[in-house]
C-alpha cells in the first residue's frame, strides 16, 4: 500500500463516519491507537479531543474495512499498521509529553474540606448542560485565576456555578489570606444560589449571589463592574458566544480584565466560529490548555474540557440576545 492510497482510505473513512476533522482525524485516532495498545474509547477521546460518539463512529469504520479488532479495548490488525507505516508513522516507544498542574499537599486537604461541605449540594439539571467539575477541577480553577493575578485585590464574576467553583475560592483564599474585593455569582439556578449563600454564611464570607437568565439583555448596573469574570457556559456555540459576551459587557472599560472559560471540544468549524464571534468581542486568547477540568459524567466529551485564558483589549462589541432553543443543548436537540 502506497501513501496515496492510504490516504485515500482515511479519507473516505472520515466521509463514512462523519467525522469533521477529516483525514487529520482518522490518523490522529490511529495514531493514538498504535501508540497505546488496547485503548478504551473514551481514553481515545481524551488524547484527540474528539467526542466519544465521533470516535465511536470511526472505530466502526475502521474495522468494517479490518485495520482496527477489539479485544478488551481498541487495537489496530496487522493491515492497520501497515497503512499507518505507508504514511510515515512509526512510534511507539517515545513517552508522552505531559505538562500538568501539580497541586500541594495543602490544596489537596482543602478539597476534602470542599467535598464534605458540598455533600448536600444539588444535583445537575441536564436541560441548563450543568455537569458538575470534579472537586480538584474546582481548586486547579482558583489556583489558575491566583496565578495570573485574578484573585487579589479583583471583583470578580462568577457566570454560572453549579460546579461551586466559589465555595473553592472561598475555602482557598481564607487558607492562604488573599482579601478578594468583591465575588459575585449570577445563575439562573435558585437552588445553586441558595446552596452557595448557605455555604457563605457557614464560612462567613461575604458573596452577592444574583438570580439571571443571560438570554436577555443584562441590567446596566452588571455592566463595566468586573476585573474578572469565570464561566463553563453550555456546550453550543451559541451558549458559549452569549456567556462569554456577558462576561465581557461585565468587565471594567478602564482596566479591561480577564476572562477564564471552560469549554468542550468543539469540530473544527464550530470552533472557528467561536473564535471569530470571541474575537469581535474584542478578547484576546492568550493561553488554552486541554483536558484542564475533569467532571462527574459528560460522558459525550470523555469527562474533561479544556481551559482559556482571554484578555480584554477594551474594544467591545457584544453578542445580541440569544433564544433559549439556541443555547442549550437539550433545547436545540429537541427543536431540531
Amino acid at each position: 500500500m502506497d501513501k496515496s492510497e492510504a490516504e485515500d482510505i482515511l479519507i473516505q473513512v472520515s466521509v463514512d463516519s462523519r467525522l469533521q476533522e477529516g483525514y487529520q482525524g482518522v490518523r490522529l485516532i490511529m495514531r493514538e491507537i498504535f501508540r497505546g495498545g488496547m485503548v478504551p474509547i473514551h481514553d481515545i477521546s481524551r488524547a484527540t479531543g474528539i467526542p466519544v460518539p465521533a470516535v465511536s463512529a470511526t472505530r466502526r469504520e475502521l474495522e468494517k474495512r479490518k485495520l482496527l479488532s477489539r479485544k478488551g479495548g481498541a487495537i489496530l490488525t496487522d493491515t492497520g499498521i501497515k497503512l499507518l507505516r505507508s504514511i510515515g508513522i512509526y512510534d511507539t516507544k517515545i513517552p508522552d509529553f505531559n505538562c500538568q498542574y501539580e497541586v500541594s499537599d495543602t490544596v489537596t486537604k482543602l478539597v476534602s474540606q470542599f467535598d464534605e461541605l458540598t455533600k448536600e449540594r444539588p444535583s445537575p439539571d441536564y436541560s441548563l448542560d450543568q455537569s458538575h467539575a470534579t472537586s480538584l477541577t474546582c481548586f486547579k480553577r482558583v489556583m489558575y485565576c491566583h496565578q495570573n493575578d485574578s484573585i487579589e485585590g479583583r471583583d470578580i464574576a462568577i457566570l454560572g456555578d453549579d460546579d461551586l467553583t466559589s465555595v473553592a475560592m472561598i475555602l482557598f483564599s481564607t487558607r492562604f489570606g488573599l482579601k478578594i474585593n468583591s465575588l459575585t455569582v449570577f445563575d439562573i439556578d435558585e437552588r445553586i444560589l441558595n446552596f452557595i449563600e448557605s455555604m457563605s454564611l457557614k464560612l462567613n464570607f461575604e458573596i452577592h449571589l444574583n438570580k439571571i437568565d443571560f438570554i436577555g439583555e443584562i441590567p446596566p448596573r452588571y455592566k463595566n463592574s468586573q476585573d474578572v469574570f469565570i464561566t463553563d457556559p453550555p456546550y453550543t456555540v451559541e451558549g458559549l458566544t452569549r456567556f462569554i459576551s456577558v462576561g465581557a459587557e461585565m468587565l471594567k472599560e478602564r482596566t479591561n480584565g480577564l476572562g477564564f472559560v471552560s469549554y468542550s471540544n468543539l469540530i473544527p468549524v464550530e470552533n472557528a466560529r467561536l473564535f471569530k464571534n470571541i474575537a469581535s468581542m474584542g478578547l484576546s486568547p492568550q493561553e488554552l490548555i486541554p483536558a484542564f477540568n475533569e467532571y462527574v459524567g459528560a460522558q459525550k466529551h470523555a469527562g474533561i474540557s479544556k481551559m482559556g485564558k482571554f484578555f480584554s483589549s477594551g474594544y467591545l462589541k457584544t453578542s445580541d440576545p440569544t433564544p433559549r432553543n439556541l443555547i442549550y443543548t437539550n433545547f436545540k436537540e429537541t427543536s431540531i
